[in-house]
């Protein structure tokens, strides 16, 4: 198991070296809230769960589901950074962020989110990541 990196630092990482998602957000990618001074659009990642998967022989993988919230002034834009997310990350396996060994990654949930006392949009990305 990889203990240098955790899999929410793999994916900001991930994310962040993607040619399409730095295109639509730059480089606002943050931890768990919106700092004040961010700017939309950007995207916002929250830790949900870690759990061990046990076989015979004690913990052979965890999973993490982590949510990424894809903030925007508008819709479309919400939904454009939410495909990016999932382009980049469904399906993924291989080391991620050069040090965490990703089994495999998968896009368990997308929906969107309209916040009427901000005005905002946001698209809610689940993504469980098993991981060794």
């Amino acid at each position: 198991m990889a203990a240098e990196v955790t899999p929410r630092k793999a994916v900001w990482k991930h994310l962040s070296d993607d040619q399409a998602v730095a295109a639509l957000v730059g480089n606002r990618i943050d931890y768990d809230y919106r700092k004040d001074e961010t700017e939309l659009p950007c995207i916002i990642i929250a830790d949900i769960s870690d759990v061990p998967r046990r076989d015979l022989s004690g913990v052979a993988w965890r999973e993490t589901r982590i949510q990424i919230t894809a903030m925007a002034n508008t819709k479309p834009g919400a939904e454009e950074i939410a495909q990016a997310i999932q382009a980049v990350l469904e399906g993924y396996s291989g080391m991620m962020a050069g040090a965490l060994q990703v089994i495999n990654c998968r896009v368990d949930a997308a929906s969107p989110l309209y916040q009427e006392e901000t005005g905002q949009y946001h698209y809610h990305v689940d993504v469980i990541i098993a991981y060794k």
